[in-house]
């Protein structure tokens, strides 16, 4: 099983801008990937991305921002058996209108602008709005990338797409601008549509915690259990700035395909941090010391992985490692080599074999096909 290849990404400290650039891209080919996959060959059923933070079409320097490349990256595969440009409907929207109206002018002037089977909709009018409802009440699959708390907007958009089956989310935003909603009069009626009952139970935790960090933990959890209980699979990357023990941002996947959650989930791997015995903690910057203090108070550990997989025996004899781990990682921050270590603690103390699926003979290398037997 090959390492995961690491990246020094957050080393360094990043804006929301970066961080989006880094990791909308290739969440979305692999959620798009798993999505269409799942569709009969002769039946197109497009797919809608959604970026209502899209900025402008190129940055200062020139060079193509999100919104050109997704475009881009689009009509590449045109013609192709994977072909997006055919399976794929953009729509783009900012909170700054003179924004909007710029991009809508920079994707019209795209050379490639007239081939692109779907056209790019900018969502400033009415009737682009009702457009989008109507796709997703028809059921199309949504990607929808967004800061919930920056606006009524984003509020509005969110509490929207809830209500559709098809549509998952992938969420940047701040702490900082995740407590100012809550305490903005103006919108509290969109934060208590959104966070329901949750809302008075963040605000007695207030009242009774001091501690900063413990508040945006609840609070952070709060807001993640909105989703779960809509049934999401769902996972928060905490991204702290480099040099200190503060929170920079939080991005949230959240989606109802459970082998999405497990593929966006392993990309964040080669970003994460990592306890002492190689579980992922889902978060960059995480100052060893702390790591270190609190590591017999880990949620999750290789200790308590192998010991609930060694009283799984009716769900997990005689399957396949790799099926092991879609199955049973789901809610957790494990790790498909976590599940390698873990049975081969089980293999050394006798509690299961594993066995070459095509052979069926007893090997003593675990890999992601063999197959695990309970004795």
């Amino acid at each position: 099983m090959a390492a995961i290849e690491t990246s020094d990404f957050f080393k360094k400290e990043r804006k929301a801008s970066e961080i989006k650039s880094e990791i909308l891209g290739p969440c979305f080919e692999v959620w798009c990937g798993i999505v269409l996959s799942g569709q009969q060959a002769q039946v197109v059923n497009p797919v809608l991305y959604l970026d209502l933070q899209a900025g402008q079409g190129y940055a200062e320097d020139g060079a193509p921002a999100i919104p050109v490349k997704v475009l881009q990256s689009l009509y590449k595969t045109t013609g192709s058996r994977f072909d997006l440009n055919k399976s794929v409907k953009t729509f783009f929207s900012d909170a700054d209108k003179s924004v909007a109206t710029q991009l809508e002018a920079q994707i019209g002037n795209l050379p490639f602008h007239r081939e692109l089977i779907h056209k790019p909709v900018i969502l400033q009018e009415e009737a682009d709005a009702e457009l989008l409802k109507q796709l997703l009440e028809e059921g199309h699959p949504a990607f929808t990338f967004l800061d919930p708390f920056e606006s009524s907007f984003s509020q509005e958009m969110l509490l929207q797409f809830l209500k559709q089956p098809g549509s998952d989310f992938l969420q940047l935003f701040q702490p900082d601008s995740m407590r100012a909603a809550l305490k903005n009069k103006a919108i509290d009626s969109l934060m208590q549509e959104i966070f329901g009952d949750r809302l008075d139970r963040i605000k007695e935790f207030n009242k009774g915690t001091r501690d900063g960090e413990k508040r945006e933990a609840f609070l952070s959890e709060s807001f993640e259990g909105i989703f779960r209980d809509k049934g999401y699979y769902t996972f928060t990357f905490r991204i702290n700035f480099p040099d200190k023990k503060q929170t920079s941002h939080y991005l949230l996947f959240a989606s109802r395909s459970d082998l999405a959650y497990t593929r966006v989930k392993e990309l964040m791997l080669k970003y994460s941090d990592y306890q002492e015995d190689g579980v992922p903690l889902f978060g960059a910057n995480l100052k060893q010391q702390q790591m270190a203090l609190f590591h017999e108070h880990y949620a999750y550990s290789i200790e308590s992985l192998a010991k609930d997989l060694s009283q799984k025996a009716a769900l997990y004899n005689n399957v396949a490692l790799q099926r092991i781990y879609e199955k049973h990682n789901l809610g957790t921050q494990f790790s498909l080599e976590n599940y390698k270590v873990a049975y081969e603690k089980l293999m050394k103390s006798g509690k299961v074999r594993f066995y070459n699926p095509k052979t069926g003979q007893s090997v003593s290398k675990l890999t992601y096909t063999s197959l695990i037997r309970y004795k």
